[in-house]
């Protein structure tokens, strides 16, 4: 048996980057409460190993495994300081994280060696689940890292959150409230390149006009040399232009500096998902904290500058979130410091008290500008507008972009195109983006229990012990939605179908998918959430479903702003559309009148408070 695996085995931080099967050497580091039992049959040993950095104190940089098995004689009995040899071990992400994981119907031996209080004696491993022999290699590498062990004082321990869960995995869109623990913070004039980074600071200027990334200058009034310098009347821009114009166009005269003078402050770049959650959440003054913080020289000028990027293995995971002024320990810290620096430079903080005063006398002259009516518009009453006013419970991103009613985004005039050839032709779709104001008037399926469903794609290795424990559930379900206001008179009232589903739905719902019909409480959530977004609607579609009634009487809900994206799926027309997975198919759509596309909405970028 040995013979097979010898000299195969990779370190961990090979291992961590890795997915499939690989045979592994570390030192245990962490063992997590114990023996647990599963929800099958199987019984599970959880700990963290780790090959470097023994002498940092973390166990956040190592790997984390899970070892199942039917028998619990068949675990590994590993302790702390244990050097342990596992082969053919399943590395996955799991959370958003890199995991190692021994099913219990697949064969991982194990070799744990352990000091011998006897300095004399050679420590022989014990193996399991079946007797072996490890190779020459893996004992001396073992050995080695057990020498290495044996000088380190003592591992941090692993954070308390890791505790197995119910049966999903998914995680949900939204942040977490909660501090991030896992690393230490950092303060700015500790950063250095080339690093990743927790920071804590407070928005000196934040940009959120481009549609692919927000920028922002965060400072938490320490100094670092290799910052830009900023002064009073510089503006803080970068280059930016007035107040976001990055060509110049704008006459205006740029705002000044109302952060700290000096090296004080770091740009900082936000992408997806983070990106949309700052447009929403995030003002100038705010005290947030940054997670997973790349820190970087700028190509351009060489100063430090960061970026926080999309999370590869959970890309729905936002690690940006504000904090509690009043009662978050770093944050009182920070205070002190913010505290400290403006008593010692007082004439600075004048700055920030002209830029307060202007936005007044603006404020004046557009309530004075809303009062006129153009000519040939007729006002808006306090009735009318009270009816249509959106449901504040129901947040849709990009709040500077104006918004469309559904007869304008289906009938888009963007989609007609003209070939060089002078033939005119309207494209089936495009992906586009709309913000819109709507009301739901139906939805499917019928049954709130169906919102939930297995993942269709669903790897087999994927299990992680038994085949119940770790069923991946995704929402997916379909809303009918009508334009709010309803469209002048003479023209003709559209509805569209918007489909949610999948990472979209978790971010509108704040809900992370189950069985539904197993779980009467997450069920009773759902059916909460969704009360905020269509009234009383399910309800009388449950007594039109049991009354065999296709009417469901008048919409009562109020409208809400969502997010709609635009995207084209394969034509139905097709021979076989299951098997046309490309646009390249031969045999086309048979309809003469169709690219072979269909238009498809989908609701994103909205979420209900």
């Amino acid at each position: 048996m040995s013979g097979s695996y010898s000299s195969r085995f990779v370190d961990v931080s090979t291992a961590l980057s890795s997915r499939g099967k690989v045979s592994i050497i570390g030192v245990v580091v962490d063992v997590f409460g114990g023996v647990w039992k599963s929800r099958g049959s199987s019984s599970c040993i959880t700990f963290t190993i780790k090959d470097s950095g023994l002498d940092n104190g973390h166990t956040w940089d190592g790997l984390k495994i899970k070892y199942f098995k039917d028998n619990e004689s068949h675990l590994p009995p590993v302790q702390v300081r244990d050097v342990i040899l596992l082969r053919d071990l399943t590395v996955k992400p799991f959370k958003g994280e890199p995991l190692g994981v021994a099913a219990h119907y697949h064969d991982v031996p194990w070799a744990i060696f352990r000091l011998d209080p006897d300095p004399m004696s050679s420590p022989a491993p014990l193996c399991g689940p079946s007797d072996f022999e490890p190779s020459s290699s893996e004992k001396i590498h073992a050995l080695n890292l057990l020498n290495s062990a044996a000088a380190v004082n003592g591992f941090r321990k692993a954070p308390p959150y890791d505790f197995p869960r119910g049966p999903n995995v998914v995680q949900a869109a939204i942040p977490n409230p909660k501090p991030f623990t896992e690393k230490r913070l950092t303060l700015i004039k500790d950063i250095e390149e080339r690093t990743f980074v927790n920071l804590i600071g407070e928005i000196v200027k934040i940009y959120t006009n481009d549609s692919e990334k927000v920028l922002l200058y965060l400072t938490d009034y320490t100094t670092n040399e290799s910052l830009q310098d900023h002064q009073l009347d510089d503006g803080g821009d970068g280059g930016f232009g007035a107040e976001g114009d990055i060509y110049g166009y704008q006459k205006r005269p740029k705002k000044k500096w109302t952060g700290p003078t000096g090296r004080m402050s770091l740009l900082v770049t936000l992408w997806e998902p983070h990106a949309s959650y700052a447009r929403q959440h995030l003002k100038a003054n705010d005290l947030i904290q940054l997670s997973n913080v790349h820190v970087k020289r700028s190509r351009i000028n060489g100063i430090l500058e960061a970026s926080v990027h999309t999370n590869r293995t959970n890309p729905n995971s936002v690690n940006v979130h504000t904090l509690d002024r009043r009662k978050d320990a770093y944050a009182e810290e920070f205070l002190q410091r913010k505290t400290e620096y403006w008593k010692s430079n007082p004439r600075k903080r004048e700055a920030e008290s002209e830029s307060q005063q202007a936005p007044k006398k603006s404020a004046k002259k557009q309530r004075k500008k809303s009062g006129k009516v153009e000519e040939g518009q007729a006002p808006i009453t306090p009735a009318s507008s009270k009816r249509y006013a959106p449901n504040e419970n129901i947040k849709a991103g990009n709040p500077s972009v104006p918004t469309m009613s559904l007869e304008a985004i289906l009938s888009n005039k963007f989609h007609d195109n003209t070939s060089y050839d002078k033939i005119e032709y309207r494209l089936p779709f495009q992906n586009f983006c709309y913000r819109t104001t709507v009301r739901v008037v139906d939805f499917f399926p019928p049954r709130l229990e169906d919102f939930s469903v297995p993942e269709d794609a669903f790897d087999d290795e994927m299990g992680l012990g038994d085949s119940d424990h770790f069923i991946r559930w995704e929402w997916r379900f379909c809303i009918l939605v009508e334009s709010v206001p309803p469209p002048p008179a003479g023209q003709a009232k559209e509805q569209m179908r918007l489909f949610v589903a999948g990472p979209n739905a978790e971010y509108l719902l704040g809900l992370t998918a189950v069985d539904l019909r197993r779980n009467p409480q997450d069920m009773k959530d759902l059916r909460e959430k969704l009360f905020i977004l269509w009234g009383d609607l399910e309800e009388r579609k449950r007594m039109a479903l049991h009354d065999s009634r296709q009417d469901l009487g008048p919409v009562s809900c109020r409208p809400f702003n969502c997010c709609v994206q635009e995207y084209g799926v394969l034509c139905s027309h097709r021979p076989d559309t299951e098997s046309a997975n490309n646009e390249d198919d031969e045999n086309g759509c048979s309809h003469d009148d169709c690219f072979g596309w269909e238009k498809r909405f989908a609701m994103f970028l909205t979420t209900i408070a």
